[in-house]
């Protein structure tokens, strides 16, 4: 099991991005039938096509992989890949 810098294990999840908002930092992921909300802090990790980017690039329906830790009352992503092969959800 990997652990983030405070301890705390870290989760991975692949999924398409519902929303994004670059102002309040938050992305939100389709998994499955599952909706999950992540705060992206400034200090997480966003890549597109191997490229580190910033929060804004991401768009609704990007296929991706998020590493995340749970801290009280929120989901915090440490990483967002963007991966190959989005398509337009339903």
């Amino acid at each position: 099991m990997q652990l983030s810098s405070n301890g705390r294990p870290i989760i991975r999840i692949d999924g398409f991005v519902r929303r994004v908002d670059p102002v309040r930092r938050e992305v939100e992921v389709r998994a499955g039938d599952t909706t999950v909300s992540f705060d992206v802090r400034p200090d997480c990790v966003i890549t597109l096509r191997g490229e580190r980017v910033k929060l804004r690039l991401i768009q609704p329906q990007d296929r991706v992989r998020v590493a995340y830790t749970e801290a009280p009352g929120t989901l915090v992503a440490t990483v967002v890949e963007v991966q190959p092969g989005g398509t337009v959800l339903p």
